[in-house]
C-alpha cells in the first residue's frame, strides 16, 4: 500500500515551530517540490496563509541618521541619548504618560512634541520589546542596568541635514534649491523657507516650480513626502498610508484617508472625488487631523506620514537594521517619458567615461561591489544601475513589464543627457533588455548578456536548487506573485545566510567568495534593500517568465552583441533562442553565479574595443 502523499499545508504547519517556513524549501526540498507538481491551486493557498500569519516586512533597513534613540525611566529620566535625540528633546517629562502606557500595555507607537514644537512619531518599549532594534551597546546597556526602563525610537529624517543633501543631490537639485527644500520640510509658508534659503519670495516661487518639475510632484505635501521618502528611502508602501495615520497618529478611519489622500498633494475637492464625499467634510476632517497630530498644516502632515510610515516598516520588521548607505556611487531619482513614475537609479560615474548600464539580478546587484566598480571606471566605463520597475526606487509598472523597463532606460538616457549606453544584463533582466534593444537601438552601444535566463517553453540547462525552484514556483503563473511574497517576508539575515550557502555551495569558487564576511554581508543588505519595499519587481520579473514570455524576433542587426557564459555553471547553453545577428559567445573562465564578486576584472574587459 503507497504512502498518503504529503500536502504543502502539513509540510508548513510542522516547519512553523521549529522557524521561518522557508526553511522547508532548505531543508526538505523535494517534499516541497512533488507537492506543489500534484496541485499547484492548493500550493497558492498554502503559501498565502503562510505569508498572511510571517511579518510584513522581513529586514527592514534604515538609515541611522533617520532616527534619534534614547533609553528613559518610567519617570522620563535619561540613561542614554544619542545626539539627535538630545537635539530633539531637551525635556522628557511630557513622555511619562507613553511611557506608562508601553510599560502597562506593550510597545507603544505615538507622536511626541520636540523642542522646537513640531511634533514626530516615536516608537516605545520595554526592554525586552527593544531587543530586538540594533541600539548599541551603550543603549543596551542603559536598558539592562535597572528596572522598567524603556526605549524610544524616534522617525526624523527631515531633521538630517545630510540626508536632506542626499535627496538633493539625488533630484539633482541646484545649492538654491537644495537650500529652499530643506528649509521646506519644517516652514510653515514659502515666505519662511525663502527667508531660511536666503532669497526673496519670487526667487523661492520659481525654485518652488523647478523643485517640484525635477521631482515630478504637483504641490508643497507631495514634494515634502518625496523628499522624506529618498531621504530614508522608505520601505513602508504608500498604500497603506490610511492604515499608517490610524496607528501613529490616533486618527478615526474617516480622517486616515483623508490625511492619506492630502499628503500626497490632492486638494480637498480631489480628495473628495477620491473618498465620494463632501469637499466640506474633507476640510473638517483635515482641521481634526491637524488639531490632533499638532501639524502646521498639510504640508507638515505629509512630512509626519512619511516619517510615521518608515518607523511603522521598522517596528513591524522580523528584523530592524540601522545603518549607513554604503558602496557608493550617486543616488539619483528621475522621471520617466510620460511623467508618470519613477525611476530610481545609482550613479557611479566619473561623468567622462561611456556609460554602461549594469543590470541588478533578481534579488541583488542595487549597488556594485567595490572591486566591480574599480575594474569598470578603469576600463574608461562610467556604471549606472538603474533599478526596474517594482525594485528599489523605482515605482511599479502599470503595463507592460519588459516595454516599461525598456522605456526606462530610454529616459535615464535622455534624463543624464547620455549620447547613448553600453548595456550589461544578466539573469532574468533579460526581457527588458532585448526589449530595449529592439525599441531602441540608437540609444544602445556594446550590449552584453551574461548567464541569460531562457524562457519557460525551453528546458532549463542548468540542474541546481535555485533553478529547481524558478522552473517549479517562479515560472509557474499561478504561483509566482504568492511565492515571491512569501519569501519577501522572510528575507531575514539568519535565513537569506542559509539560503545563500544552498544557493552558491555547489560552485566551489562562490562557495569561496562567500567565506569573505564582507560578501556575504554585501549580499544580504543588498537582497533586503532592493526587493524589501515591495514584491511587485520580483514578481513582475519572474512573471514575464511565467506568463510564457519569449524574446522578441526583430531586434535589429548591426548592433555589437556578447553572449558571456561563466564556465563552471552547469549545462550545454544554447543561445538560438536568443535572436540576436552576429552574436559573439565567450566564456568567462572559472566563474559561477557571482562574477561580479570572483571575476570582476574579466567583465570589464569585455567591454574592451579589441574583444
Amino acid at each position: 500500500m503507497s504512502a498518503k502523499p504529503v500536502r504543502l499545508s502539513d509540510l508548513l504547519r510542522a516547519s512553523a515551530p521549529r522557524g521561518a517556513p522557508v526553511e522547508l524549501l532548505l531543508d526538505s526540498w523535494s517534499e516541497v517540490e512533488d507537492a506543489v507538481l500534484r496541485d499547484s491551486g492548493d500550493a497558492q493557498a498554502d503559501f498565502a496563509e503562510a505569508s498572511a500569519a510571517l511579518p510584513s516586512i522581513a529586514g527592514a533597513i534604515a538609515d541611522r541618521r533617520s532616527l534619534a534613540a534614547a533609553v528613559l525611566s518610567s519617570r522620563g529620566q535619561i540613561c542614554f541619548a544619542d545626539p539627535a535625540y538630545r537635539a530633539l528633546f531637551r525635556d522628557t517629562g511630557d513622555l511619562r504618560p507613553l511611557l506608562k502606557r508601553a510599560l502597562r500595555d506593550g510597545p507603544v507607537v505615538s507622536l511626541v512634541e520636540g523642542a522646537s514644537g513640531a511634533a514626530f512619531t516615536a516608537w516605545i518599549g520595554d526592554a525586552a520589546a527593544a531587543a530586538r532594534w540594533p541600539l548599541g551597546p551603550e543603549a543596551a546597556q542603559a536598558l539592562s542596568a535597572g528596572a522598567e526602563r524603556l526605549a524610544v525610537v524616534v522617525s526624523a529624517p527631515s531633521r538630517s541635514s545630510d540626508l536632506a543633501r542626499r535627496a538633493a543631490r539625488a533630484l539633482d537639485l541646484t545649492a538654491l534649491e537644495a537650500r529652499l527644500a530643506e528649509a521646506l520640510l519644517f516652514a510653515p509658508n514659502l515666505d519662511v523657507a525663502a527667508a531660511a534659503a536666503g532669497v526673496g519670495r519670487e526667487t523661492a516661487r520659481d525654485a518652488l516650480r523647478r523643485i517640484n518639475a525635477k521631482a515630478g510632484v504637483r504641490r508643497t505635501p507631495e514634494l515634502v513626502a518625496r523628499l522624506i521618502g529618498v531621504m530614508c528611502e522608505v520601505q513602508g508602501e504608500e498604500g497603506g498610508d490610511a492604515e499608517v495615520a490610524e496607528i501613529a497618529f490616533g486618527l478615526t478611519p474617516a480622517e486616515a484617508r483623508v490625511t492619506a489622500q492630502v499628503a500626497r498633494g490632492a486638494t480637498a475637492p480631489e480628495a473628495a472625488q477620491t473618498l465620494g464625499v463632501s469637499a466640506a467634510t474633507v476640510r473638517t476632517h483635515i482641521k481634526s487631523s491637524l488639531a490632533k497630530t499638532g501639524a502646521k498644516g498639510t504640508k507638515d502632515l505629509a512630512r509626519l506620514l512619511a516619517e510615521a510610515r518608515e518607523l511603522l516598516a521598522l517596528a513591524d520588521a522580523a528584523e530592524p537594521v540601522f545603518g549607513e548607505e554604503e558602496g557608493g556611487g550617486r543616488l539619483r531619482v528621475v522621471e520617466a517619458l510620460d511623467g508618470a513614475r519613477h525611476i530610481g537609479l545609482i550613479d557611479y560615474g566619473p561623468y567622462d567615461g561611456e556609460a554602461v548600464f549594469v543590470f541588478h539580478g533578481a534579488a541583488a546587484g542595487r549597488r556594485l561591489p567595490e572591486g566591480f566598480r574599480r575594474s569598470l571606471t578603469a576600463a574608461g566605463l562610467r556604471p549606472i544601475v538603474v533599478q526596474r520597475p517594482g525594485f528599489g526606487l523605482s515605482d511599479p509598472s502599470v503595463a507592460d513589464y519588459a516595454a516599461t523597463g525598456a522605456a526606462d532606460m530610454a529616459a535615464v538616457v535622455e534624463r543624464l543627457r547620455l549620447r547613448q549606453a553600453h548595456m550589461l544584463a544578466r539573469d532574468t533582466g533579460i526581457p527588458v533588455a532585448l526589449e530595449f534593444a529592439r525599441r531602441h537601438p540608437d540609444l544602445l552601444g556594446h550590449a552584453v548578456l551574461l548567464n541569460p535566463h531562457a524562457p519557460r517553453m525551453l528546458d532549463e540547462p542548468r540542474d541546481n536548487f535555485v533553478s529547481s525552484v524558478q522552473r517549479h514556483l517562479l515560472r509557474n503563473p499561478d504561483l509566482v506573485v504568492t511565492f515571491a511574497e512569501f519569501l519577501r517576508r522572510q528575507a531575514t539575515t539568519q535565513l537569506l545566510d542559509r539560503i545563500l550557502d544552498r544557493a552558491f555551495c555547489q560552485v566551489p569558487i562562490d562557495a569561496e567568495a562567500l567565506t569573505d564576511p564582507e560578501v556575504r554581508s554585501f549580499l544580504i543588505r543588498d537582497i533586503q534593500a532592493l526587493c524589501a519595499r515591495s514584491v511587485w519587481g520580483f514578481a513582475a520579473e519572474h512573471g514575464c517568465y511565467a506568463n510564457g514570455w519569449e524574446p522578441p524576433g526583430d531586434i535589429p542587426s548591426g548592433g555589437r552583441w556578447t553572449l558571456a557564459i561563466s564556465s563552471e555553471l552547469t549545462g550545454d547553453f544554447q543561445q538560438d533562442w536568443l535572436g540576436i545577428p552576429n552574436l559573439r559567445r565567450v566564456s568567462v573562465e572559472g566563474a559561477g553565479f557571482l562574477p561580479q564578486f570572483t571575476h570582476p576584472d574579466a567583465l570589464a574587459a569585455l567591454f574592451s574595443p579589441a574583444a
